[in-house]
Order: structure tokens, then C-alpha cells, then sequence
């Protein structure tokens, strides 16, 4: 088949001299066909900056988005914080007030009213050293460390000592499994369970005191075992008849009992 042209003509002013050119039809479909091309491209390119432009929006939006869960993560952690302060808070109030776990309003306005929290530290004794001043022989040592003067547990005075009230003993609210430490030197009397009691153990002092714990989880002593001073004895517990983890603190002098906060020596 024959391919067609056009005879394309430029013709001065003068009309002098006229440039003719011939032209086949396949250039004006190649020039078609890339102009085609090149307004696709101009489209796609604007459309691919435009599309990279939002990227970028996006992604400055993304960062500022991402700033902002930052902080709120933050004050969330914070919050949590606070709140797991308050709940050891809670723990405390509930330890002072015996309501672990029943929460009994009406027994909480009953400790209230006895003025729970207006709690004074009991009147010190002057303890009988036998005269022992300056410098001690070992004998005279033994019998400071025989002295049940020491706090055995680490906790709060949640109930005090009581003639009038048949409480002859101090319970020291604590959290459980808590070591419990002898306050003296002295011999492992007893180490068992006695019922509304628990599990107790009775260290006698050999000086006319002797010392009582209980409630206890667990005993890390035997009967007739020699204890000194501050030996783990146990630990922090709520067996036998109680509401909460405590100690339930007995000393005697004498076989008469005695105000345990009045030895405590802090």
C-alpha cells in the first residue's frame, strides 16, 4: 500500500523563494501518538506529586498524632500511680480499722468513735539492767539480749493494750509474710498451733519474761530450741480466729502481762 503525504509549503513575504516540504502521514500519527504520551506523563506526574504532598501531611500529622499518645501514655501512668498509691492507702486504713474484708460500715464508725487514730505512744519503763554500767562482761551482755525489748515485727500498732477491754497484748498490723523477729534472747517454750491463737510460738526469757506470738503463717523454730535476739522466728500471718494479717503480741513479767509498747525500745 502506498503511504500518503502532505506537501507542506513556507512562502515568504517577497514571494521569492518558496520552500516546499512532503511530508508522509505517519509523522502526524507519531507526533499524535507522543502527545498522547506526554500530556499521560504531565497528568501522572502531578498526580504522583500531589499524592506525595499528602503522604507528607500525613505522615507530619502521624508524628503530631503520635506526640499527643505520648503524653497521654504518660498521664496514664501516672494516674495508675496514684491510684495504686491509693490502694496501698486503703491497705493501711483497713489494717488500723480490722476490716480486711468484710468492710462493715458500722464497724468502722464503732472504731471512729473509739478515736482510732488519736493513737499515743505508751509511757517508756525504766528497765532493771542490775546496776550494769560502762562496761559489761559477757554475762552482763546476755542479760541486756535476754531483755524482750525489741519490736518483733515490722508494722502499725492496730490495737493497744487493754486491761479494761481483756486485751493484754498489742496487735501490730503487718503484710503477710513478713519475718517475725524474737524481741529476746531466751528458749523456745513452745512452737505449735493453740487454737483461737494459730500458730504460735512462746520464747521464755530466763529473767521473769516471756513472750508470746501469734497468728502466725508459718514457725521457723522448734520447741526447746535456744533463740537469739532478733532470730527469724516466723513469719506474718491470719490463722486462728482473726480478720487480718497481724501479730498478736503477748509479754509477761512474772507471769503478769505487761503494756509490750512500753518495752519497745525504737
Amino acid at each position: 500500500m502506498k503511504s500518503k503525504y502532505y506537501t507542506i509549503q513556507i512562502i515568504p513575504d517577497d514571494s521569492q523563494r518558496i520552500k516546499t516540504y512532503r511530508v508522509s502521514t505517519w509523522w502526524f500519527t507519531f507526533l499524535k501518538i507522543f502527545a498522547f504520551i506526554l500530556v499521560v506523563s504531565i497528568i501522572a506526574i502531578v498526580f504522583g506529586v500531589k499524592k506525595g504532598t499528602s503522604v507528607l501531611t500525613n505522615y507530619e500529622n502521624l508524628k503530631i498524632a503520635n506526640a499527643q499518645l505520648a503524653k497521654k501514655n504518660a498521664n496514664y501512668e501516672e494516674l495508675f500511680s496514684r491510684i495504686n498509691s491509693l490502694w496501698v492507702l486503703e491497705e493501711r486504713i483497713q489494717n488500723i480499722f480490722e476490716t480486711f474484708v468484710e468492710n462493715d460500715s458500722n464497724k468502722v464508725n464503732s472504731l471512729i468513735e473509739k478515736d482510732k487514730f488519736a493513737h499515743t505512744e505508751s509511757e517508756k519503763i525504766d528497765v532493771d539492767f542490775e546496776g550494769i554500767h560502762g562496761w559489761k562482761s559477757p554475762e552482763e551482755h546476755l542479760k541486756l539480749e535476754r531483755i524482750p525489748n525489741v519490736v518483733p515485727v515490722i508494722g502499725i500498732v492496730s490495737k493497744k493494750f487493754s486491761i479494761q477491754d481483756k486485751h493484754l497484748g498489742t496487735d501490730l498490723a503487718a503484710t503477710l509474710g513478713n519475718p517475725v523477729f524474737a524481741a529476746g534472747s531466751g528458749t523456745v517454750e513452745f512452737a505449735g498451733k493453740k487454737e483461737d491463737l494459730g500458730n504460735m510460738v512462746i520464747i521464755n526469757h530466763h529473767n521473769g519474761y516471756v513472750t508470746a506470738y501469734s497468728h502466725m503463717k508459718d514457725l521457723r523454730v522448734t520447741k526447746g530450741r535456744s533463740v537469739t535476739k532478733g532470730d527469724v522466728i516466723g513469719s506474718v500471718g491470719m490463722t486462728g480466729n482473726t480478720n487480718g494479717p497481724h501479730l498478736h503480741y503477748v509479754i509477761t513479767k512474772d507471769g503478769k502481762e505487761i503494756d509490750p509498747e512500753k518495752m519497745f525500745n525504737f
